[in-house]
């Protein structure tokens, strides 16, 4: 393991904990709110608001009795075009119920109608079963779950993971106050420090969440899963990074072009979609979203999507009168730090859940709305595997140091790689431009590791890491399937199964 800041810990400030939670979304406030619940005595790192808070849409689960978790089960499947983790899913759908039960039990209030759950359907989907809170499902699970964590007790430390120790094991962490760094020590450590599609020019993602936790496990010896599958959104407010929801689409919305002309289903899976929208815009035309038919069915916009209303309001556009410019933006990072079923890393004592994690349940495209589901599933099994784990693990007294050094600027920006992952790595790929991609980023790499260490070179490095593992992931996989399109091999394979496993032994070369 090479570490990238200048540092040593025998000067550092430090404390000593039981288990160290990185990240504050659906599935990093699970694990805290269950560990403590188990009795024992989290502390949370977070450096602010996730994805989690940004989400609209809901969480997908067979509640009602019409419904079951197989028909779950099968969607889910055919939308991850079956190289889905089949155990992982099952898991997911039924155990879901259960962690739905606990949402409310821990304070959520899904939406009702005549005291039953008021579901809506979402692309790929064969039944409405996605609950959600209006438009803003994501930020009262994030707003209720971040309360129960502090009705619990469970401490909280602001500030940004910047590197794992330890070589076989975890030992401890460093991370940045916004003052001085400072030492954690600890067993236990869990990453749920969320997704890399930030890496493109178009997305939806918050600036906070840019991968760089990804990459500090990848520096730290775990492979990296499925990186070539980014799911991309099909409707972001053109020239933001609003995301507006699937479910508008599940209520009726449409989609068409200049000429109001629809071009495409809207309710098929989002890499379907997707797609539709990308040719239609490279075509030179625009692409709208046109709300007017779920208005003409007597749904008041403003009741039902309150959030994504205003917020187009305030930019002088009404949704009821007028369609709406969309663009495709990277929303969903698919791939991340191989796990197993219970959150575990191949580092001992290192565990990851939520986006920065791939248990496999999405395949090659993820289903709508079964990423909430999916962070509060696995970070509740992950907090029961490590309450077990724990008396295995022990704490480490060791010292570290690292002298790296360099006095260079990177000769590369983080804007400049996000056009450079859209252009050569985005929504259709080739072998032309992902080689570009891969020859640019290599160097790049090298460059980064003799850079003077400071904290915002090693989160570009790290960044840089994961872009590379997302660009050799694409490569090795010569084929189309779900969200990874490949334009020199347009048609899916009938039977191919095979992950794909970028190892940090890359870095050797």
């Amino acid at each position: 393991m090479r570490y990238f800041l200048e540092f040593d810990t025998s000067r550092l400030p430090e404390e000593e904990v039981q288990v160290l939670v990185c990240g504050s979304g659906i599935g990093g406030l699970t694990c805290a709110i269950v560990l403590k619940e188990l009795g024992l005595s989290p502390v949370l790192l977070t450096r602010g608001i996730g994805n989690t808070y940004y989400s609209q849409g809901g969480i997908a689960g067979a509640v009602h009795p019409q419904d079951s978790p197989y028909a779950h089960f099968l969607d889910t499947l055919r939308a991850g075009r079956y190289l889905n983790d089949e155990e992982a899913v099952r898991i997911m759908v039924s155990e879901g119920l259960l962690r739905i039960a606990d949402l409310e039990r821990w304070g959520v209030d899904f939406d009702k109608d005549g005291g039953t759950y008021s579901t809506t359907t979402e692309g790929g989907h064969s039944y409405p079963r996605v609950l959600k809170v209006k438009d803003y499902t994501g930020r009262e699970i994030y707003t209720k779950l971040l309360e129960r964590v502090r009705e619990l007790g469970v401490p909280i430390i602001s500030g940004e993971l910047q590197e794992i120790l330890g070589e076989d094991s975890v030992a401890g962490a460093l991370y940045w106050d916004g003052s001085s760094l400072k030492l954690i020590r600890t067993p236990a450590l869990v990453l749920a420090t969320g997704g890399a599609a930030s890496m493109f020019k178009h997305t939806s993602n918050p600036s906070k969440v840019r991968g760089d936790g990804i990459g500090i496990a990848f520096r730290a010896g775990v492979s990296i899963k499925n990186p070539e599958f980014v799911q991309f959104h099909p409707t972001v407010l053109e020239g933001t990074n609003l995301l507006i929801s699937e479910a508008v689409r599940g209520e009726g919305a449409i989609l068409v072009n200049s000429k109001g002309e629809r071009f495409v289903d809207e309710l098929q899976p989002r890499d379907v979609v997707a797609r539709a929208i990308f040719n239609v815009l490279r075509s030179g035309e625009r692409v709208f979203l046109d709300m007017r038919p779920v208005a003409e069915r007597g749904v008041r916009l403003e009741e039902r999507f309150p959030t994504i209303v205003s917020f187009l309001r305030d930019r002088g556009m009404d949704p009821s009168r007028e369609p709406i410019p969309v663009v495709p933006a990277a929303h969903y990072y698919i791939g991340g730090l191989e796990v197993d079923t219970f959150g575990r890393t191949s580092m001992m004592g290192l565990y990851a859940v939520g986006e920065c994690a791939c248990t496999g349940v999405h395949g090659a495209n993820r289903l709508a709305s079964n990423s909430l589901l999916e962070g509060v599933v696995f970070g509740y099994r992950t907090a029961y595997r490590i309450y077990l784990d724990l008396k295995y693990l022990n704490p480490s007294k060791a010292r570290f140091r690292n002298s790296s050094g360099g006095d260079s600027d990177p000769d590369l920006s983080f804007e400049e790689l996000r056009n450079l992952m859209w252009e050569k790595v985005g929504l259709e790929r080739g072998e032309d431009e992902l080689r570009k991609a891969k020859h640019t980023l290599e160097s790049r790499v090298r460059r980064a590791f003799s850079l003077k260490p400071t904290r915002e070179n090693r989160q570009l490095l790290d960044i840089l890491l994961v872009a590379l593992a997302t660009v050799e992931g694409a490569l090795s996989r010569r084929e189309s399937r779900g969200v990874h399109y490949r334009t020199d091999f347009p048609h899916e394979r009938e039977i191919f199964r095979r992950d794909t496993l970028v190892s940090p032994e890359i870095l050797d070369h």
